[in-house]
């Protein structure tokens, strides 16, 4: 008996719980007003995590070792495994890959700048930072809506639009 797709990837399921965890914290922490003890690092690692698996997972064979989530996201898209939710595909893949790296690999600075903010202190403090890692949990979630978790194939679905 062949195992659906759903079932050959048990390590998404784990990264996925744990990111649902985690965002529900935020949230209750939100609704307490106890902002300083959000876990929002661990949120949007755990939503890039999530991402690059998935994307990964869905381009296949085709993946190297070597490659970025940008070339998976470019991969996908190109085939059309995935579609983003932005009308133009490569402005969709830049802008995940913008957050990706600032966030991973700590270029606050870069990241305040390009908001248009003062300091990166400024920057965490406006919003911008909470409203990114918000828009990537929508894109994983649309993502991941387009492909049957029984075969592992493109649904159809169309994209939704998410928040920018």
């Amino acid at each position: 008996m062949t195992q659906h797709f759903k079932e050959q990837h048990p390590e998404l399921q784990h990264i996925v719980r744990e990111l649902l965890w985690v965002r529900e914290h935020n949230f209750k922490c939100v609704e307490a007003g106890r902002r300083n003890q959000l876990l929002f690092f661990a949120e949007g690692a755990l939503v890039l995590i999530a991402l690059e698996r998935f994307v990964r997972i869905v381009v296949g064979s085709e993946a190297t070792d070597s490659d970025t989530l940008y070339n998976l996201l470019q991969r996908a898209v190109s085939k059309e495994l995935l579609i983003l939710p932005w009308d133009d595909q490569n402005d969709g893949i830049g802008k995940i890959k913008a957050v990706r790296n600032s966030l991973l690999h700590g270029n606050y600075e870069q990241a305040a700048k390009l908001a248009g903010c003062e300091s990166v202190v400024d920057f965490f403090g406006s919003s911008q930072f909470i409203s990114e890692i918000e828009c990537l949990f929508h894109v994983v979630v649309d993502l991941m809506r387009q492909i049957d978790i029984s075969t592992g194939k493109p649904t159809g679905v169309a994209p939704l639009q998410v928040p920018r």
